[in-house]
């Protein structure tokens, strides 16, 4: 399968304005739990923080889980990305499109 970098920014970008004002968000929430198995089998909150799960949910939504792995916490998701050999930890470093 090829990856496209671009379908990352523009999954992101489609979410932009969702919010808990008015609920918007709760599509982004619903995406991650609707994919099996859950990351450490929690189902999220529409009252939790959703950083990683909106990260998680563009993965899911491009079918990019063997290289975007799904988490809701951020903590567990810089693990699972640092597990891939890709997490950089560089103050310096300067992201790509599509980096997450």
């Amino acid at each position: 399968m090829s990856y496209d970098r671009n379908a990352v920014v523009a999954k992101a970008r489609s979410w932009l304005g969702e919010n808990e004002a008015d609920g918007s968000h709760k599509s982004i929430i619903d995406i991650y739990n609707g994919h099996k198995p859950l990351a450490r089998n929690y189902k999220v909150k529409y009252t939790d923080a959703w950083c990683a799960t909106t990260v998680s949910a563009v993965s899911i939504s491009l079918g990019y889980t063997a290289i975007i792995p799904t988490e809701c916490g951020c903590n567990q998701m810089i693990q699972l990305f640092k597990n891939l050999g890709e997490w950089v930890e560089k103050d310096a470093y300067v992201p790509s499109p599509g980096d997450v």
